[in-house]
């Protein structure tokens, strides 16, 4: 399991690396908001498999549950302020890469099996193909 997370540090660090050149932007709380969504989804799901371990899921539902929260609160505030509504995919893979390497570091003490790993494989394949094409909707 060290390995798997290990690998994915390198592919997630390769990609803020390169997913965070020549950037400069102003923040978008509605952006936040759904990227702040989006890491806590893949912390919730990833929770599933190893729900007979206390210890861990206690711990990923509670992040999950705080990031899913202040998301919600991001999008409604950006909603009553009118800011801009650009999603920047470019953000959206990154926080899926690292929610995918944060969730392998919590699940290391578990077993490696495909049930184990298919959420923060998914989550880091989708953060790849996300960041090859950055286009903003």
């Amino acid at each position: 399991m060290w390995i798997v997370l290990l690998v994915n540090v390198i592919v997630a660090a390769v990609a803020v690396i390169f997913g965070f050149q020549n950037r400069a932007e102003t923040l978008n709380l509605f952006n936040a908001g759904i990227v702040f969504i989006t890491f806590g989804i893949v912390l919730l799901l990833g929770a599933i498999p190893v729900y007979r371990n206390f210890d861990t899921s206690s711990v990923l539902m509670f992040v999950a549950g705080i990031l899913i929260v202040l998301g919600i609160i991001m999008l409604i505030v950006s909603v009553i302020a009118r800011s801009t509504r650009k999603i920047n995919l470019q953000d959206l893979a990154i926080a899926l890469m690292v929610a995918a390497v944060c969730l392998v570091y919590f699940i290391h003490n578990a077993s490696l099996n495909f049930a184990n790993l298919l959420v923060p494989e998914l989550a880091l394949i989708v953060g790849l193909i996300l960041l090859v094409y950055p286009k903003q909707k």
